[in-house]
């Protein structure tokens, strides 16, 4: 089961948020209440939760969690869960941006594949290397020399700093989520748990993207409402919801292919996690 985090402030105010820390706004929260009955609606229970370092994130799925009795359920953190880091875009409105820099530039900065938006700052708040959690609790990236140097001159101390992203594609984003996804969240489905993933729109996008085989060229076209848990359907290799129809939610101009079916996912899963088709089962 996957769900994106509830509506924060910056998405009711269309700002880009990637790893801005923003809270769920109170339409957020109510979000992932509801989703949380609807889960215990069906008589859904999770044996484990995977979420990122954003705290909307968190919260979503503490909800959730509430809301079916089931607080006490473990959750695993993962940065690789973030959201798409939006560079000097960061907090700023999408109307704006797209007044500033055209039509063309803001969708390939906003929905692109391949295109990063430009860098933020070293010296910004939004920087992840300004960030405790970050620079106290990530060892799963390689250290950067440059930033380790000038950071150790300022405080007077050998200090070393990760290469921390600036900015990132969806590309760039998949590169972290996709091994996590395979390396954490896979095992826990092919032991046979009920799994729940709650992060936000790229990251999510780009699981899916990665899970269904979709062309690049489409996943730009490809929305993920927030608040709705959505099931993987390994049998079906595809997406369903346990209530209403997918043209009840924009999921986008090409969200139909999410709910496309294909071929089972089990080889795929088999593959990615090390064990053999039949042990799924």
């Amino acid at each position: 089961m996957i769900i994106r985090h509830g509506k924060t402030d910056n998405n009711i105010l269309g700002r880009f948020t990637g790893w801005d820390d923003v809270n769920l706004a109170t339409q957020g929260r109510q979000e992932a209440k509801r989703a949380g009955q609807l889960l215990a609606k069906h008589k859904v229970a999770f044996d484990v939760v995977h979420t990122s370092w954003l705290t909307r994130a968190i919260h979503t799925a503490w909800h959730v969690l509430s809301e079916m009795d089931a607080p006490w359920l473990p959750i695993k953190k993962s940065w690789r869960l973030n959201e798409r880091m939006y560079g000097s875009l960061t907090s700023r409105s999408k109307r704006a941006t797209r007044t500033q820099y055209g039509e063309a530039r803001f969708k390939a900065w906003r929905r692109g594949y391949d295109t990063k938006p430009p860098r933020v700052s070293s010296f910004s708040k939004f920087y992840p290397g300004n960030d405790r959690r970050y620079t106290e609790n990530v060892v799963d990236l390689p250290i950067s020399l440059r930033g380790s140097l000038m950071r150790s001159l300022e405080e007077g101390r050998v200090v070393v700093h990760r290469n921390f992203p600036r900015t990132e594609s969806l590309k760039d984003c998949m590169a972290r989520t996709i091994p996590y996804w395979e390396k954490e969240i896979l095992p826990d489905v092919v032991a046979g748990k009920s799994v729940l993933v709650a992060s936000s729109e790229n990251a999510i996008r780009g699981i899916l993207m990665h899970l269904f085989d979709l062309p690049k060229e489409k996943i730009v076209e490809i929305e993920i409402p927030t608040g709705l848990p959505m099931v993987v359907d390994f049998e079906h290799g595809c997406l369903r919801l346990l209530e209403g129809e997918a043209a009840d939610y924009d999921f986008g101009k090409s969200g139909e292919l999410l709910f496309r079916r294909r071929q089972p996912l089990w080889a795929h899963a088999a593959g990615a996690a090390g064990v053999t088709p039949t042990s799924l089962r």
